[in-house]
């Protein structure tokens, strides 16, 4: 799931490499005023291999962006999807997708907004609540700005995995849930501090694990339970990584065995 969270993020983040090549705020006025007037505007990309570029064209061939693969191999794929963006609903309810080869959505990312924002600015606030990005103007922009975030990420068998970010403003608190067919977690945190707590959910809707959450990042005790709601399992998460003693307990809470995390995998300790 991460790695196609950063595959989409990459692309969502195109337009930000193309400072080189084009006027960034002239592309910007271009998409806004074609966003008034048409509500929609859609993406296309080329590989320029003269340059060894990808080049991305408004549906009325209007260079918007240039960047290079030597520098960002992973746009690699940007020629076989193109992208739209859809203010049909309103400019505080704007709607991104991706579009694959076939022509299939392979995402959709629909705002709930406040106030209207760059879209492709929206990469920033996923890296500060990953606490990957510090805090600054930019990003305290954002937040004020979004209500929330709804994206679904479809694979080659249709198969839906979906991502949730809601702000809540008053009480200063992020929410961010996300279900794929590996699991599903709901974090939420403290908007400046990014601590806060992170859960994890069997498919029938019960806690099985959970775990502080510091800087963004899983970090503490990690503690999985039973479907009947007693605790199975204790053990340490160190900047999102297992590490150390596991415990493991029977039902009456005494200590059934403890051995040490090996590969890491949050299923395989909490089945061993």
């Amino acid at each position: 799931m991460k790695k196609f969270l950063i595959l989409f993020f990459s692309l969502i983040n195109f337009f930000t490499y193309a400072i080189n090549s084009v006027n960034e705020a002239e592309i910007n006025k271009y998409i806004r005023q074609k966003l008034d007037r048409d509500k929609t505007i859609t993406f296309t990309y080329k590989h320029n291999k003269t340059d060894n570029t990808i080049e991305g064209y408004s549906d009325e061939g209007v260079l918007c962006a240039v960047t290079s693969l030597t520098e960002q191999p992973t746009m690699s794929s940007l020629p076989e999807t193109k992208s739209k963006i859809s203010e049909e609903e309103g400019k505080l309810k704007p709607v991104y997708l991706i579009y694959n080869v076939h022509d299939k959505i392979v995402y959709k990312s629909s705002f709930d907004l406040k106030k209207s924002i760059n879209l492709f600015e929206v990469e920033l606030l996923y890296a500060y609540f990953d606490g990957k990005a510090p805090y600054n103007p930019m990003v305290k922009n954002l937040i004020n700005s979004i209500n929330g975030i709804y994206t679904i990420y479809y694979d080659k068998n249709a198969k839906e995995s979906y991502e949730v970010y809601k702000i809540d403003h008053k009480s200063n608190k992020v929410s961010i849930e996300q279900q794929n067919s590996e699991y599903w977690a709901i974090k939420t945190m403290d908007i400046k501090t990014l601590n806060g707590s992170i859960e994890f959910y069997n498919d029938n809707g019960k806690l099985q694990s959970t775990c502080p959450v510091k800087n963004g990042t899983p970090n503490g005790e990690f503690k999985g339970y039973r479907e009947n709601g007693t605790l199975l399992m204790k053990t340490t998460m160190v900047n999102g990584e297992f590490k150390g003693t596991v415990t493991q307990y029977n039902e009456d809470g005494s200590i059934e065995k403890t051995f040490e995390v090996k590969n890491g995998k949050r299923e395989e300790i909490l089945k061993k």
